[in-house]
């Protein structure tokens, strides 16, 4: 599947951009979410599922006192990616996976001067490479997880009549190594963004926290649950348990291997950088919900994944609304 592909189509049919102000317009104002250096999460599913929660990020971030431009972290999906497998394909030797865990080890920019949407650009800015950001547009060539966001911000902009807040998307590779397991990279590129996000920065990430069922792998719930709220009420608790793992507790082997082995979360390379960076944090789950994907992929159910709207925010900051 070229899901660059399907998601531009999905945002270039006639009714996309009045679906989207339509969300906008309904979409109440996570403030707390943006203040004080927390992160707002949000999913890049499919169009329905996923617009409904960036449109309430992107009115969060127009309407909040301060904000002038966006560090967005992306998900480096490695699956299309020949070093990315071969760092974790345990049949290498070390050193093999060791070299392969440097081309594609912490943060990637574009060097694009703008994010192209079907609604017109939206400006980027950088706040400069460093050795755990670098600068790779071949590797990004086929990335598309910051593509609808990006959209959804430029439709947000001309809805309120304003210019696009410029946008810094990071795409976020490996941070954990493959082979001892250390999560040094992932400390390094918590501290690159504590120098990056200053106070006229809001950070924001994307990620769909669960991929389950067929076409991800053996439905280790039982086969006979199927149904989607059945699903939802099973997953929730483990995605709760894994963002405590990663904020609460700190804990980013556990975070990590809840990820993978659980939830085929794809922010598993990036939950110990936010960690990293937040300090003492506190999760919360503003809201879950499964996409079903089987038509998509053409699969039998169950085939979901998660379209959930979470919230990183230090301790002592405001509660999110």
């Amino acid at each position: 599947m070229n899901w660059k592909s399907y998601y531009r189509a999905e945002l270039e049919q006639p009714a996309a951009r009045a679906k989207i102000e339509a969300w906008l317009s309904a979409a109440p104002v996570a403030v707390g979410g943006v203040a004080a250096r927390g992160i707002l999460s949000f999913p890049h599913t499919a169009l329905g599922y996923a617009g409904p929660l960036q449109a309430r990020v992107a009115r969060a971030l127009a309407e909040t006192p301060g904000v002038e431009r966006v560090l967005a972290l992306g998900v480096l999906h490695g699956s299309v990616l020949a070093p990315y497998r071969r760092a974790l394909d345990r049949s290498g030797s070390p050193a093999q996976r060791a070299e392969a865990f440097a081309a594609v080890r912490g943060g990637f920019l574009s060097q694009r001067p703008d994010a192209d949407t079907p609604f017109g650009p939206v400006p980027t800015w950088r706040p400069g490479p460093a050795e755990v950001v670098r600068e790779d547009d071949a590797l990004l060539r086929a990335e598309f997880s910051l593509d609808t966001f990006c959209a959804v911000l430029r439709v947000a902009a001309d809805a309120l009549g304003r210019r696009p807040l410029p946008v810094c998307p990071v795409y976020v590779g490996m941070t954990r190594d493959p082979v001892d397991g250390s999560f040094a990279v992932a400390e390094a590129l918590g501290n690159w963004l504590g120098d990056a996000v200053d106070a006229g920065t809001a950070l924001v990430a994307t990620g769909d926290l669960v991929h389950y069922g067929t076409g991800y792998g053996a439905p280790w719930l039982g086969e006979d649950i199927v149904a989607t709220d059945a699903l939802e009420r099973a997953l929730a608790p483990w995605v709760d348990r894994t963002l405590e793992a990663a904020f609460v507790a700190r804990d980013w082997a556990a975070a990590y291997a809840l990820s993978r082995d659980k939830l085929g979360n794809d922010q598993r390379e990036m939950l110990a950088a936010l960690s990293s960076y937040l300090g003492p944090a506190t999760p919360a789950v503003l809201a879950f919900g499964l996409s079903d994907y089987s038509t998509i992929l053409g699969e039998r159910p169950p085939c979901v994944v998660a379209s959930t709207l979470a919230a990183y925010s230090r301790c002592d900051a405001i509660a999110v609304r």
